[in-house]
């Protein structure tokens, strides 16, 4: 597009992530990690206890933003040829989209100095690994459905050729165990598999400058380490984040009596919530912070890939399609990313072991979604029903007028072109009326590089517009997309195979959580 003038430079880099203080060990903690490992001999077992604790379906998101942010084949070719292949027995991929089933290793090869050493364990002092995160990502790109299934680590199974015994167990026999420990359980064909570690998760969290987290209370594990001495917003690192998602001993402060009780009634399922949220709040960095800073997306791809494994069959055809389900994920927008959690229910212990067992009359619904894909694509707005109205805060005088006239001669309705003197660094920015969130996705596809999804904004109704379009001083320029859409405002294509619209609608039942003990009021939610 000659009409429309070039950025003045290109950034050359972001500031480099300011880490928080570490959390200081709130009082009446008890000893602490360092002279616990004194007695490491007689711990070891309740170490492997606590261990996996990995986020994984974060990272997949973060890898296809990245991959989305850098757009072009090659260097989308390049990261995927760099991953190291397992030579595993999957399902073939079936039209319309794939279950990709995420673990995280619990393996301590990252662990080089004492203060890793004291807060995970180092190799030689855990034996064997387990997967204590487990996940299926379900993703129907044509359909711009994607959906997250956590299963609990303490579910009790048939392990194939092994007999019964918690899920996470079934990793230690490879990951082709697990995928047959899932598909014969459950009866849930697995097309791909990601494997990343605890190492992959601090560089990631690292690299996206850090992520705050609310607590309500003050807290503590003793066995991570984590220690909060109040309630609040806390910004964690890497190392940090870790404590947190993979707490399984989170206990609250009762600042009445001074007296420390336990956050969560059922741990495994406590860590589960924790650990969701925590997906979808990376998620939502990744997108922000990838799409307006290539030097962040290439930081993020990197501490990524150099610790992932999959599938041999992972290609690029895998990466984009988990692309076209992640890449217009809304930060601000909690039911973006839809997330479930395999029912379960409790029972008799096994042995010394106390156990969940999964609950397969509400999990019916839950499997049936798994194992089906909707083809037929989501009715998509017709361009003339968006209107648009453009800020420019490019530094590049009259450029808002240059893509009104662009946008105008794609179809789209323009409103208003609002010309300031503010400059913007990062990505462009798009935001939306109220109800009209798939205007916004579709304008996205036109835009490059491309642009955030910056949520709600309600200001635009009397404003007589449906979307905002932010010019900063990355933006290139307006494109037509590749894979232009084709319109389909009331109905969908007639062509597409059909679906059972009753598995697909179906609501997802969840097992009720415990309520655990109230602790009086939470601190306040400031600055998160």
């Amino acid at each position: 597009m000659d009409d429309i003038p070039p950025p003045d430079d290109a950034p050359q880099s972001a500031d480099p992530p300011t880490a928080p203080p570490a959390p200081a060990a709130p009082s009446g903690a008890g000893p602490t990690r360092a002279e616990r490992r004194a007695t490491a001999t007689a711990s070891n077992g309740r170490w492997r206890s606590f261990g996996g604790r990995l986020l994984i379906g974060i990272v997949i998101g973060t890898v296809l933003m990245t991959s989305a942010v850098l757009g072009v084949n090659r260097e989308v070719n390049r990261r995927v040829d760099s991953i190291p292949k397992l030579d595993l027995k999957v399902a073939p991929v079936p039209p319309g989209g794939a279950n990709f089933l995420v673990v995280g290793s619990d393996t301590r090869a990252f662990v080089d100095t004492d203060q890793a050493a004291t807060a995970f364990g180092d190799a030689g002092a855990e034996g064997g690994q387990r997967s204590d995160t487990i996940m299926i990502v379900h993703v129907e790109p044509e359909a711009s459905r994607s959906l997250v299934v956590s299963f609990p680590r303490d579910l009790w199974v048939n392990i194939p050729g092994h007999g019964y015994a918690k899920i996470n167990a079934a990793y230690n026999y490879g990951p082709q165990t697990l995928i047959d420990t899932i598909q014969q359980n459950f009866g849930v064909e697995i097309n791909h598999y990601v494997e990343l570690d605890f190492q992959s998760f601090i560089d990631l969290v690292d690299a996206l400058g850090g992520a705050t987290v609310y607590v309500p209370y003050e807290a503590q594990d003793e066995y991570t380490g984590l220690g909060l001495p109040n309630g609040g917003c806390w910004t964690f690192d890497g190392m940090h984040a870790l404590q947190w998602v993979r707490s399984r001993s989170l206990q609250y402060r009762d600042a009445a009596t001074g007296r420390w009780v336990y956050a969560d009634v059922i741990p495994d399922i406590g860590r589960i919530g924790r650990q969701q949220d925590f997906i979808r709040l990376l998620v939502g960095l990744s997108v922000q912070k990838s799409l307006s800073n290539p030097f962040t997306a290439n930081l993020v791809a990197d501490s990524v890939v150099k610790n992932l494994k999959v599938d041999d069959g992972f290609d690029r055809t895998s990466i984009f399609a988990l692309i076209d389900a992640f890449r217009t994920i809304d930060a601000n927008d909690a039911s973006a990313l839809e997330f479930a959690t395999m029912p379960w229910k409790t029972g008799p212990n096994q042995g010394a072991q106390s156990v969940l067992y999964a609950n397969m009359d509400l999990a019916a619904p839950l499997l049936a979604r798994l194992n089906t894909f909707d083809k037929r694509p989501k009715p998509v707005p017709d361009p003339a029903t968006i209107r648009v109205k453009v800020i420019n805060q490019s530094g590049r005088p009259e450029l808002g007028v240059a893509v009104k006239q662009r946008l105008v001669e794609l179809g789209f309705p323009v409103v208003d072109v609002v010309e300031t003197s503010v400059v913007t660094p990062t990505g462009p920015e798009i935001r939306y009326a109220p109800d009209q969130a798939a205007k916004a996705k579709l304008l996205i596809r036109y835009i490059e590089p491309q642009a955030v999804l910056g949520g709600l904004d309600p200001a635009l109704t009397a404003a007589g517009a449906d979307v905002s379009l932010t010019l900063t001083k990355t933006f290139d320029t307006i494109v037509v997309p590749a894979d232009r859409l084709q319109v389909t405002e009331t109905t969908l294509d007639p062509a597409a195979a059909p679906v059972d619209t009753a598995v697909i609608d179906a609501p997802i039942a969840q097992a009720p959580v415990p309520t655990a003990v109230q602790l009086g009021d939470p601190a306040p939610r400031l600055g998160c």
